[in-house]
């Protein structure tokens, strides 16, 4: 309970917008800290806004179970072989609105769809331009869900890359991802230096740090960046190529 300003238990509730007993209730079952003074509840200000973030937080959207990916896979794949952008979007739009989380969608449809793009240039099927295209044209569909979402933050995340990676669409993703699970994340893209990413590490007090690679030579750097930037009430987590978002999902856990 806070030792500031405070205010009773019906002032409270009708700063927060509800009834007597609602506020009453969240008290008796922990949401609402409160100090009883000669018979009555007193409520810290600052636990009033604490309460008011937390019913701004939207709830978590419903999830939608998906029997195959496979059609969605390859409807991403011709889309992106054609460079039909609208297409693309429409397809990933359908998914999120339609209650699907986005880190299911970047694995399970665009990662197989974006692969599938790079055997057909190895394999001289297409162009080295025509991959660049179908890259770019994810970047921004993803960058559509990228956001932070409104609501109190679990924590802060940084995502960065090493400077010899030069693919920034997997720090993208996964900074969508860590948005839509309500982190605050400051994405840094690929080419920034290691010390000022570990200054603004420092500085923005990360609890997280993810460092994306994608690029196998990239991985000594990415080592060695995560090395130095851990430290004790600091999770790093180093991607590594063909990782899931899952994966990240589960690295990040509750917020520290």
């Amino acid at each position: 309970m806070s030792t500031g300003a405070r205010v009773t238990l019906s002032q409270a509730a009708d700063e927060l917008g509800v009834h007597y007993q609602t506020a009453y209730r969240w008290v008796r079952h922990g949401r609402l800290p409160a100090l009883k003074v000669n018979g009555s509840y007193e409520v810290g200000v600052d636990a009033i806004a604490e309460v008011r973030q937390w019913r701004a937080a939207p709830a978590p959207p419903p999830q939608r179970r998906v029997r195959s990916w496979a059609p969605f896979a390859d409807r991403a794949h011709a889309a992106l072989a054609s460079g039909d952008e609208t297409s693309l979007g429409e397809l990933i739009a359908g998914l999120v609105e339609g209650g699907v989380s986005l880190g299911p969608v970047c694995d399970h449809v665009l990662a197989p769809a974006l692969a599938a793009i790079g055997e057909a240039w190895a394999g001289g099927k297409l162009s080295i331009a025509d991959e660049h295209r179908a890259s770019a044209i994810c970047e921004r569909a993803v960058a559509r869900w990228a956001p932070a979402r409104p609501g109190r933050p679990r924590g802060v995340a940084v995502v960065c890359s090493p400077t010899e990676e030069g693919h920034g669409l997997p720090g993208l993703m996964a900074t969508a991802v860590l948005r839509e699970h309500h982190w605050r994340v400051h994405h840094l893209g690929v080419g920034v230096p290691l010390d000022a990413v570990g200054q603004l590490v420092v500085r923005e007090a990360a609890d997280v740090v993810v460092v994306s690679v994608a690029w196998p030579p990239a991985l000594p750097e990415a080592a060695r960046l995560a090395e130095r930037l851990a430290e004790p009430g600091r999770r790093v987590l180093l991607g590594r190529p063909g990782g899931t978002l899952a994966q990240l999902v589960a690295g990040v856990g509750p917020a520290p």
